[in-house]
């Protein structure tokens, strides 16, 4: 006689629902020696199911073997095997062209545009501040050359002995009376290491380059300039 697995009252053999709830009913029934060997356990995609339980793992309620869930609360009455992923071969599939492989990446050296500094060079030595006439000298159309001697001051004119003046650059013996050259003429002097020139109020007058230079006013002379005393022509050396 079955019991209903919801309120327990007692039924026919033949019910299949209760008369008193309206729960269907599980038959039960006693196993016996002789009975036929149990059913194959049930296969599926996921592997054998297990059929042999009788009562629900959730609820407690009687099962009728085979059953895949409750009927009471429909929970699952079997698990599944856990399905372990296979990695496919890497084997290319037919059609399907391989795919290049690629060298690993190569680490990339960055250069720098930025030019590299110029190197320095040391300037050119400054040369030695001029402290006398020493290295000066004049010369004359005639082919002579009169070196100034090595002070800071030279006078140049023509000598006379009735004054007793004999000036450092004597022009006497070049033409100097005949071109209009005066005894205290001009002079030649240093100053911060320029070589000047200066006319010392002469009759006929001092040029440099063909410009009239006006008495006490020293201008620079330089390396190849033509200076003129009245009518005679001197071609100033600076070395």
């Amino acid at each position: 006689m079955p019991f209903c697995p919801q309120c327990g009252a007692a039924n026919p053999d033949s019910a299949r629902f209760c008369d008193q709830c309206g729960a269907k009913l599980i038959p039960v029934r006693a196993p016996s020696a002789t009975s036929a060997p149990s059913a194959p356990p049930v296969t599926t995609a996921g592997g054998p199911v297990s059929v042999g339980a009788t009562t629900c793992p959730q609820c407690g309620f009687s099962v009728i073997p085979g059953e895949a869930f409750c009927d009471n609360c429909g929970a699952p009455l079997f698990q599944a095997p856990p399905v372990t992923s296979v990695p496919a071969p890497d084997v290319p599939l037919p059609g399907v062209p391989p795919q290049p492989t690629y060298p690993p990446p190569q680490p990339v050296t960055i250069q720098s545009s930025t030019p590299a500094p110029p190197v320095a060079t040391p300037p050119p030595a400054a040369p030695v501040a001029r402290t006398s006439l020493a290295g000066v000298r004049l010369c004359l159309a005639n082919g002579s050359i009169l070196a100034l001697p090595a002070v800071t001051q030279a006078f140049v004119g023509r000598a006379d002995p009735v004054s007793n003046f004999y000036p450092d650059i004597d022009l006497t013996a070049h033409g100097g009376l005949e071109h209009g050259v005066g005894r205290r003429h001009g002079r030649f002097f240093v100053q911060q290491g320029q070589v000047y020139y200066e006319d010392l109020d002469s009759t006929n007058g001092s040029f440099l380059d063909g410009r009239a230079l006006a008495p006490r006013q020293p201008a620079p002379v330089r390396h190849g300039d033509e200076l003129r005393l009245g009518m005679l022509r001197l071609v100033i050396e600076v070395q």
